[in-house]
């Protein structure tokens, strides 16, 4: 019995020391190479890390479009950085919301009152120029005709301030298609036919625009060229895959160099112009909304230098 009670000591004696065994070789493994699964647990730990970066930063980058689209969006939940990022986003998205609905609100009361100014003259106007023409028609007198001029110049300073009470309020709704320019340019010689324009094209080419406003922003360029100087009009056209160039050039004496800064502002006129001194602004207007621009310069006489997308872009702000 006595012997039986020894064996079995040994046995539980013989398993603990194997248990031991198997312990301390796991030890001996993790003590030699703990400095490798560091190593590996900070690498995985990072490129996790990253990866949760890289997407809250892509989401980021959707709140920024959705401020320039005017969409809404969620902020992101935490403390991180970027969880206030985002709750400043939001914040500032509100904000603009709100600053552009007061900035509409009172470019539609600036329309509306410029609408109901252009209105109240034309009736009058209409009137003494139908008054005039009778009077013409019976004595050819030349105060008429001086009358007759200055109502003509009055009824287009009406027209032109309807056209920036629209511009301005942003209300324009533009549909942007392909018109050959040679096309478009036909309907403006029509349109200037008392000016008898000459206008020379170099080559006919396809341009992205809407086509009643840029007829509207040529016509008062060419029409800004040919009171000036009476002479005829070269247009030459260059086009790339993204881009449109034009320049309207004509034979006159150029702008004079204390003009240049200026001719593109609301009212300005130039020594001897014949317009309301808004054409150019107009004209200006329109390539902006056309997400392009103009320039004027001296080249061989007056040039204006027109640059178009030749691509649909996102709404302007």
């Amino acid at each position: 019995m006595e012997n039986i009670k020894k064996e079995k000591n040994n046995h539980v004696c013989l398993i603990i020391s194997f248990v031991l065994m198997i312990v301390v070789e796991i030890y001996s493994f993790l003590v030699s190479n703990i400095f490798n699964v560091f190593i590996f647990t900070s690498i995985l730990f990072y490129f996790l890390e990253q990866k949760n970066k890289k997407k809250q930063m892509n989401y980021l980058i959707q709140c920024c479009d959705a401020i320039i689209e005017q969409k809404d969006f969620s902020i992101i939940d935490g403390e991180s950085k970027e969880s206030l990022l985002s709750n400043k986003l939001f914040l500032l998205n509100k904000r603009y919301h709100q600053s552009l609905k007061a900035i509409k609100k009172e470019q539609l009361k600036l329309k509306d009152y410029i609408e109901d100014i252009s209105h109240q003259l034309k009736t009058p106007i209409t009137s003494i120029r139908i008054q005039t023409e009778l009077l013409l028609e019976e004595n050819q007198n030349k105060k008429l005709y001086a009358i007759e001029h200055q109502i003509q110049r009055i009824q287009l300073l009406v027209n032109d301030l309807q056209t920036i009470a629209l511009l301005d309020s942003h209300n324009i709704q533009y549909c942007f298609k392909e018109y050959d320019l040679q096309m478009l340019i036909d309907e403006i010689e029509e349109d200037l036919d008392y000016l008898n324009p000459q206008i020379h094209l170099n080559k006919n080419i396809k341009v992205l625009c809407d086509e009643k406003w840029f007829i509207e922003a040529l016509e008062n360029i060419i029409k800004n060229c040919l009171e000036k100087n009476s002479t005829s009009l070269s247009i030459f056209a260059y086009k790339n895959e993204t881009t449109l160039k034009m320049m309207i050039q004509d034979q006159g004496n150029g702008f004079k160099k204390k003009d240049l800064p200026f001719l593109f502002q609301r009212f300005y006129r130039g020594e001897n112009s014949k317009g309301t001194g808004l054409g150019l602004y107009i004209a200006k207007e329109i390539i902006e909304a056309h997400h392009g621009f103009i320039k004027a310069y001296n080249q061989q006489g007056a040039c204006f230098e027109i640059v178009l997308p030749q691509m649909k872009m996102k709404k302007k702000i």
